[in-house]
């Protein structure tokens, strides 16, 4: 059994080399991602699509889009994003540009890879 000094200076040593890992898309392509799961919550037509197609259509995981509506339902984050991003409205453009970015992005290493 080891002991506890040894141990202790087993984790230093861990933690000493730890660095957060790299992210899996552009800051911009999250931001896009957030704006049109928040288009998609406050929606109130009858055609709107289940989460798991809007999650397959931003190419994300439809769990990764409940955590997402998770977070909208909290009243702080909700009046913040609202009063934000009030008059702007997503365009399916800005997300395709968002994704080149993300690809750039990837090709440079700054990315986790797929």
């Amino acid at each position: 059994m080891p002991s506890f000094h040894a141990s202790m200076g087993n984790l230093q040593i861990a933690r000493a080399r730890w660095r957060q890992p790299r992210p899996w898309r552009s800051p911009a392509e999250s931001k896009m991602i957030q704006h049109f799961v928040y288009l998609w919550l406050t929606c109130r037509d009858r055609s709107r699509p289940s989460g798991r197609q809007w999650a397959r259509k931003l190419s994300i995981s439809h769990t990764w889009l409940q955590v997402l509506v998770r977070a909208f339902k909290d009243p702080s984050v909700r009046a913040y994003f609202e009063q934000k991003h009030r008059s702007w409205t997503p365009r399916s453009a800005d997300l395709t540009r968002a994704q080149a970015d993300t690809e750039r992005m990837r090709a440079k290493g700054m990315l986790r890879c797929k």
